[in-house]
């Protein structure tokens, strides 16, 4: 019996991987369901209902059911805990989407000829061996020569090994999607590499592209040092500072991005489009597929993470192109693999993490994943980019920021008569004419943590108003002193400032950073009577490092507030908005409620930390993003 090459192996192996895990799911599925069904039900009642406690039949009889319903659910729990042992023990686990693609290669082998397919075997086994001349250029492989693991002999195998009937490639446009640090970019450059030497295209063009020039030189500069380090490649392939060059057939590689202006004239033989989940629009790669149809056999080859954009380009190619490995629409000319985490998968089980990681063990390391995870699980903020970046799940890029019982551990303070003359840091966010505004005093104080103090105001004429509109206690407040009313029907700006000079008499407040956003004629007034004031602008680059410090304060219970009740409510009201390299900010847009008060708290630590050097930064915590 003649041995399989390994990307037939590996298809088969995630076939029958895919195989047993869709048996142990269909049996499990159900009981799921029931017990969600089950404990929608328990959710309709307001309080559980003893036996020994009922007054009336009725009473009695939803007594029982109640008690029923809770033995059927720990049953239940029972059985699944049982089959999602028996999923954990499956020597492999992939998902679905690997599952279909790798069925769809062995169905296709069997029967692609009926529409003039072919696998050349001899073809995919040069471009694998291909990459045996290239070498890894960073970490503690650097310098030596790339092996391909099984999934991505897979993956190279078939783009470059099955055939149209004319001899040509089956493949022009294909979609990778797999999560963080499980080699896309060494496989991305390799790909780029093949294409601009071994197909021999006359005057080939290859683009690496991204919405960013930086990021399309990513897997540009990947190439250029396996091309220097190649003595193979060295004698064919010139490098130069922004192109790869091969003299014999006049072909180039350079990056693009969606803001370069070279756009026109574009004659493109491979594309490497690389993480396409942060393009806004699908601008640049209409373009550049557009541009692809005066050759013999293009290939456009994306490789991604999942993303926060759920109705971007991105994901709505990806939604299309699902239907391929679903069998209901066909494309022989498209290529898609997905490695995630499946619907339904518990993502803080960690035997399911290999579904997304097929390089789990090689550049990935368990421990790796685990620490990030015991992050997550620490602060809330990174709960998303946990499961985007590593697990590869899609995900609003809002989320709720910080759950009640961690800011309620900041509830305590210095005693009030022992904080004036104390250095302090403002935030200042004013509302539009009949809102709330917010004006937040930071001190620092020893260990590393702050007492907060809170101004918030409101027209007087609103507060009834907003109390029954909003259904939030604002009466309550202003009776109690955590909100001030100002006199009138709209904003008065005059009490306000009134109110920040005398806080500034009273502390010794070093600067107050300021939405810039409404805010002209009162802060021109407050600088004229001498209050140190400067803009806070609203965008990522100078939000998301006080936002991520203020989470880590927060969670080392740092901040301490008092428990101010508005405040409070405030907090719960955040939702966050991240950006394609995971940076965030508040989203006012997308936030349930309010949320002046915390945005003023971020404006006054962002100043703080541009003026004091932070006893704990937020990179020793986090270490640097990755884009």
């Amino acid at each position: 019996m003649s041995t399989l090459a390994p990307w037939h192996q590996y298809a088969h192996d995630a076939a029958a991987a895919g195989r047993a895990e869709a048996a142990v799911q269909e049996k499990l599925r159900p009981i799921v369901l029931r017990i969600r069904n089950l404990q929608k039900e328990q959710a309709t009642y307001e309080k559980p209902r003893l036996v020994e406690d009922a007054s009336t039949f009725g009473d009695l009889r939803e007594a029982v059911e109640e008690k029923d319903r809770s033995r059927e659910i720990a049953a239940l729990e029972r059985k699944a805990e049982v089959l999602r042992a028996e999923l954990r023990r499956l020597p492999m686990r992939v998902s679905r989407y690997v599952w279909l693609a790798c069925e769809r290669h062995l169905r296709d082998l069997e029967h692609g000829h009926e529409r003039g397919l072919w696998f050349d075997e001899k073809a995919a086994t040069v471009r694998v061996k291909f990459f045996s001349l290239l070498t890894h250029n960073k970490g503690k492989w650097a310098g030596q020569p790339l092996t391909l693991e099984p999934w991505q002999q897979f993956y190279i195998a078939s783009l470059f090994g099955w055939k149209r009937a004319d001899g040509t490639r089956r493949f022009r446009e294909s979609y990778l999607e797999v999560a963080r640090k499980n080699g896309k970019s060494t496989v991305g450059s390799g790909v780029c590499l093949l294409l601009l030497v071994l197909d021999g295209e006359a005057g080939a063009e290859i683009y690496t592209a991204a919405t960013k020039k930086e990021q399309a030189r990513i897997v540009f500069g990947d190439a250029q040092n396996m091309v220097r380090k190649s003595p193979a490649l060295g004698k064919k392939v010139k490098v130069q500072q922004h192109s790869i060059f091969v003299s014999s057939t006049l072909s180039k590689m350079v990056p693009m991005s969606s803001d370069s202006k070279t756009e026109d004239g574009l004659n493109p033989h491979g594309i490497y489009i690389d993480e396409y989940h942060a393009h806004p629009d699908d601008g640049l790669y209409s373009v550049l597929k557009s541009a692809t149809g005066a050759r013999a056999q293009p290939l456009l080859s994306i490789i991604t993470t999942a993303g926060f954009l759920r109705n971007g380009p991105c994901a709505q190619l990806r939604k299309a192109n699902i239907g391929l490995l679903e069998q209901t629409h066909h494309d022989d000319s498209y290529f898609i693999i997905i490695y995630s985490l499946d619907e339904g998968d518990d993502w803080q089980d960690e035997s399911c993490w290999q579904k997304a990681n097929p390089n789990l063990g090689v550049s990935v390391g368990l421990d790796y994943l685990r620490e990030q995870f015991l992050t997550a699980q620490r602060l809330p903020s990174q709960v998303v980019p946990f499961m985007t970046k590593h697990l590869n799940i899609w995900t609003d890029s809002a989320a709720v920021w910080l759950p009640a019982e961690l800011w309620a551990q900041g509830s305590q303070g210095t005693a009030l008569a022992e904080l004036p003359g104390r250095k302090a840091w403002g935030g200042l966010d004013l509302a539009k004419t009949r809102d709330i505004s917010s004006f937040v005093l930071i001190l620092p104080k020893d260990g590393g943590a702050f007492d907060v103090l809170c101004w918030f105001w409101v027209p007087a004429d609103k507060v009834d108003e907003r109390t029954k509109k909003d259904s939030v206690p604002y009466r309550q407040w202003v009776d109690e002193g955590y909100l001030i009313a100002t006199p009138g029907n709209v904003t008065d700006y005059e009490f306000i400032k009134a109110e920040i000079r005398a806080a500034c008499d009273l502390y010794q407040v070093q600067m107050v950073d300021y939405d810039p956003w409404n805010s002209s004629m009162l802060v021109s007034q407050l600088m004229e009577e001498g209050v140190n004031m400067q803009p806070m602008r609203q965008g990522f680059y100078t939000l998301s490092t006080p936002t991520s410090q203020l989470e880590n304060l927060v969670a080392d219970a740092k901040i301490h507030h008092y428990g101010h009740p508005v405040l409070a409510w405030m907090c719960g009201n955040v939702a966050l908005q991240r950006d394609a390299a995971g940076n965030i900010k508040i989203d006012k847009g997308k936030s349930s409620e309010k949320v002046d008060g915390m945005a003023a708290l971020v404006n006054a630590l962002g100043g703080y930390m541009s003026g004091e050097q932070p006893s704990e930064s937020v990179y020793e915590t986090r270490g640097l993003r990755e884009l």
